[in-house]
C-alpha cells in the first residue's frame, strides 16, 4: 500500500455511474465536432451555481469562462502580459512556473508571520495573484486584506480553488471591483482532477479582455458535459468534502500530540513547518508515504484513514 498525499486530491474518486451515464448519452457526431466552450448548459449550469453559493444574483453567463484546470486559468490571465506579478509568499508554487516560464517579471512580498498580508504599492499593469483560502498553510485571508488590494489599480486575482472547503468567496465583490477576477476548480472537491476542468468569474469588461487571449474551443466536450452532470449531482461529492473535513480535524489532533504545530486550514491538506522538510519529504517517499516539501514545511493531502494512519505511523518513526 502507498499513500499519495501530494497532490490535494479527492480520495474518494470520482463516481463511476455519473461517467457511464454521460459516456452513453454521447453520439458519434458530436464527439467529431469542434464544440465552442463553454457550451450553453454548461453556462447556465455554472450560473446557477455560483449564484446559489455566492448569494449573487447578478451573475449572469457574461461573467464566466472556463479553461484547462484552474492552472489554465493561471495561464490564461499571464496572457494578459502584465508589466508586474505580484506573490506572497508562502503561495502557489506554479505561478512561479508560469511567470518565469512566459518571461514575466514577478515580484515577491512575504506574507506577515506567515499569515497576513503586507501592504505593497499597486500600480497599473500589476496583477496580484492571491489563494484564498491560501495555498499552502490552508488559512483564509480576510476581507479587509483583499479590499486594500481591490482599492487598487491592479488586476487582483482571487484563487478560490478550495472554495467548497471554506465557502469563503470573494463573489460579492465583483459586483463594485472591475479589476477583481477569480478563478475556480473542479479538481480538489469535484474530484475532477485528472480531467482540468476549471473556470473564470469576472466583470464582462474584464471577462472581454481575458476571451481576446482565449482559444473559444479549449476545452472537451465530453469534460463540459461531465461538469454539466456534476453540478447537477454536487451534493454526491458535497457529502464526501464532510468526510475529509473530519479527517481533516482527527490529523490536525495527532499531529497536535507528537508535538506538531498545525497551520489553520479551510482546504483538503494541512501544513506544517518542520526542520529539514525535503529531508522529511523523501524519508517519508521511502516509506511510500508522498507528501510536499514546501516553503520549509510539510503540505500533506487528506486522504482516506487508512492512508492518514500510514502518514502518521511514518513521521512518528521519522521523529523518534
Amino acid at each position: 500500500m502507498e499513500a499519495r498525499l501530494n497532490f490535494n486530491e479527492n480520495p474518494f474518486g470520482f463516481p463511476k455511474e455519473l461517467f457511464l451515464k454521460v459516456a452513453q448519452e454521447m453520439d458519434g457526431d458530436y464527439i467529431a465536432r469542434y464544440t465552442e466552450a463553454p457550451t450553453p448548459e454548461l453556462r447556465e449550469a455554472l450560473v446557477d451555481y455560483i449564484r446559489e453559493t455566492g448569494r449573487a444574483n447578478f451573475i449572469d453567463g457574461d461573467w464566466i469562462t472556463v479553461t484547462p484546470g484552474a492552472d489554465g486559468a493561471i495561464q490564461l490571465l499571464m496572457d494578459l502580459r502584465p508589466k508586474r506579478v505580484v506573490l506572497f509568499p508562502p503561495t502557489y508554487f506554479y505561478y512561479y512556473t508560469f511567470a518565469e516560464g512566459m518571461q514575466l517579471h514577478y515580484e515577491e512580498f512575504p506574507l506577515i508571520d506567515d499569515m497576513k498580508l503586507p501592504e505593497v504599492d499597486l500600480g497599473e499593469g500589476d496583477m496580484v495573484f492571491i489563494p484564498n483560502p491560501n495555498n499552502p498553510t490552508g488559512h483564509i485571508f480576510k476581507d479587509e486584506e483583499i479590499l486594500r488590494l481591490l482599492n487598487s489599480p491592479a488586476i487582483v486575482v482571487v484563487d478560490e480553488a478550495y472554495f467548497e472547503f471554506s465557502w469563503n468567496t470573494a463573489v460579492q465583490l465583483l459586483k463594485e471591483y472591475e479589476n477583481l477576477v477569480i478563478l475556480r476548480t473542479f479538481s480538489k472537491a469535484f474530484a475532477f482532477a485528472g480531467q482540468r476542468f476549471g473556470y473564470i468569474i469576472a466583470n464582462p469588461s474584464m471577462m472581454e479582455r481575458i476571451e481576446k487571449v482565449r482559444d473559444e474551443y479549449n476545452m472537451s466536450s465530453f469534460i463540459m458535459k461531465l461538469a454539466v452532470e456534476i453540478l447537477k449531482n454536487r451534493e454526491v461529492f458535497l457529502g464526501k468534502i464532510k468526510e475529509i473535513e473530519m479527517e481533516r480535524k482527527r490529523l490536525e489532533e495527532e499531529l497536535k500530540k507528537i508535538g506538531i504545530e498545525v497551520f489553520p486550514s479551510q482546504t483538503n491538506f494541512l501544513y506544517f513547518k518542520i526542520k529539514n522538510a525535503p529531508e522529511v519529504q523523501k524519508r517519508l517517499a521511502e516509506r511510500k508515504v508522498y507528501v510536499r516539501a514546501l516553503w520549509g514545511g510539510i503540505r500533506v493531502t487528506i486522504g482516506k484513514r487508512e492512508e492518514n494512519d500510514m502518514f502518521l505511523a511514518a513521521l512518528k518513526g521519522i521523529l523518534e
